[in-house]
């Protein structure tokens, strides 16, 4: 059953708060929250940018290219800032054509050149065919969002976390990126790694280093993780982290198939040779009026509704 918890009436109403200070005073759950996307497309643009990354010059170019392929545009801060229009970045991550389950996206990556519509549109052609690409770049990239236009802890909350994590080092190895909206600001500092797509909230430098690194164990970074937008719809996103706490990091590299039948959720994978298989009663929880950032705790003018799982259990016809 879905029920509504008014958290502002613990709060001063006159306050104005920030979106992520309301989240945590109701410790909001952030499962189911990433979107699904068949890609993600990042496009070094220079700031300042506007509120949404499609008003770009950028992005009005590209909008036609991508919009029906269900490609995120992220802009990114340019790593070189002295670097000329034809010199910067587009990175592609896209699933793999024909992929019925996902297990990360595949990475490309070109200079602009003379044209970024023919630069992108080079990218979608690669990611389009099954064959190797002289465009495939693998490397890991960490997009942490900053962006100050669209929400202001964003702007405050994650600009110091890409801060800290540029000076501290924390990332060698790996492309840090200062980008545009991730959805989700109320949970800021937000980021997203690619190609394991995953997104992630209440971000700091301990819970980054140990995501990229895979290190420890993960249910002690599930009260963080968002989802995997490249699993279709919240429902298998909010059954997917419980059977993490499960199984692991490692669940994260296999291929894997998520289906929602309106109150069962099932994520799938192959092991061994056979098909490994994990259920779960997926519910709405708590639908919690939630104050818009920067504006006094008693406006409300929508709300926010968490996902409860319940009944997980690996189905008894397959092995573990």
């Amino acid at each position: 059953m879905t029920t509504s918890t008014d958290v502002s009436s613990d709060l001063d109403p006159d306050a104005k708060l920030r979106c992520s200070d309301w989240a945590r005073a109701a410790a909001l759950s952030p499962i189911g929250t990433s979107g699904s996307y068949a890609g993600y497309l990042l496009v070094e643009i220079p700031l300042p940018w506007p509120r949404d990354a499609g008003e770009t010059a950028e992005g009005a170019a590209l909008g036609p290219l991508i919009g029906s392929l269900r490609y995120r545009l992220q802009a990114v801060v340019p790593a070189d800032p002295a670097a000329g229009p034809r010199e910067r970045r587009v990175i592609l991550h896209a699933r793999r054509p024909g992929e019925t389950g996902f297990s990360g996206y595949r990475r490309f990556e070109s200079r602009i050149g003379e044209s970024l519509t023919l630069a992108v549109g080079g990218l979608i052609a690669a990611a389009a065919s099954e064959s190797p690409s002289e465009l495939e770049s693998p490397a890991v990239d960490v997009l942490v969002c900053t962006h100050g236009t669209r929400d202001s802890c964003c702007g405050r909350r994650g600009a110091s976390l890409a801060v800290q994590l540029a000076e501290s080092g924390l990332c060698a190895g790996e492309n840090l990126w200062r980008t545009s909206h991730l959805g989700g600001h109320r949970f800021a500092p937000t980021f997203l790694v690619l190609p394991q797509g995953t997104v992630w909230g209440f971000a700091d430098a301990d819970l980054v280093t140990r995501v990229v690194h895979q290190a420890g164990d993960f249910a002690d970074a599930a009260g963080s993780y968002r989802g995997c937008p490249g699993l279709d719809g919240p429902q298998v996103q909010a059954l997917e982290v419980e059977v993490l706490r499960r199984v692991g990091w490692s669940l994260l590299e296999t291929e894997r198939t998520g289906s929602f039948d309106g109150t069962h959720a099932q994520l799938t994978w192959q092991e061994g040779g056979q098909t490994v298989a994990w259920t779960g009663e997926v519910r709405p929880g708590r639908t919690i009026p939630a104050p818009g950032c920067m504006e006094p705790a008693s406006s409300t003018g929508k709300s926010e509704t968490e996902w409860v799982v319940t009944a997980v259990h690996r189905r008894s016809d397959t092995p573990y």
